[in-house]
């Protein structure tokens, strides 16, 4: 699903796309919220061009301390950015009265999708803090690396010209 790198690119995260993740992970809390992050893959770095919003269906008891997204809202979402340029760049969760780092649990789920970004935004008292990204670099790697996270203005999307089949917010995607 994404291009092999030696290193973590970078993440640029446009303020809109942060707005959006504050907003909803301030919404859910004290449960977790999660959510997929959609953009443009490159080199260096990865531009979020959009955060998908999504519904957290583990358990009610156990949602202040996990979380867990419908496979299918992924499928359809990856079946909706065929051809627009974009993809699913990976995933954000909030930690309430948590740290922005990821645990145990977290790993499992990572190892389940390395080269992926893992967005984890802490959320103390209930105000969603400076959130932090992971990355692992292959499934069999010791542990995740944090990447850069660079801020940025707003989303970037690719031309018409440059993906002729389709562009725009994925139809549907959004569980909010």
């Amino acid at each position: 699903m994404t291009p092999e790198h030696r290193g973590p690119p970078a993440l640029v995260l446009p303020e809109p796309v942060w707005s959006t993740i504050r907003r909803h992970v301030k919404a859910d809390y004290p449960d977790e919220g999660c959510g997929i992050l959609v953009g443009v893959p490159q080199e260096a770095a990865w531009r979020v061009t959009d955060a998908v919003v999504c519904e957290n269906i583990v358990d009610p008891a156990d949602r202040p301390r996990r979380f867990e997204i419908d496979p299918r809202v992924v499928l359809r979402l990856q079946r909706e950015l065929r051809g627009t340029g974009r993809q699913i760049l990976g995933f954000y969760h909030s930690h309430p009265d948590g740290r922005s780092e990821l645990s145990g649990t977290d790993m499992m789920y990572v190892r389940l999708w390395p080269r992926t970004v893992w967005l984890v935004v802490p959320i103390p008292g209930g105000e969603p803090g400076e959130p932090r990204a992971w990355w692992l670099p292959g499934p069999d790697a010791a542990d995740a690396v944090e990447m850069a996270l660079e801020w940025g203005p707003g989303p970037v999307r690719p031309t018409e010209a440059e993906h002729p089949d389709g562009l725009g917010a994925p139809a549907g995607a959004r569980d909010d």
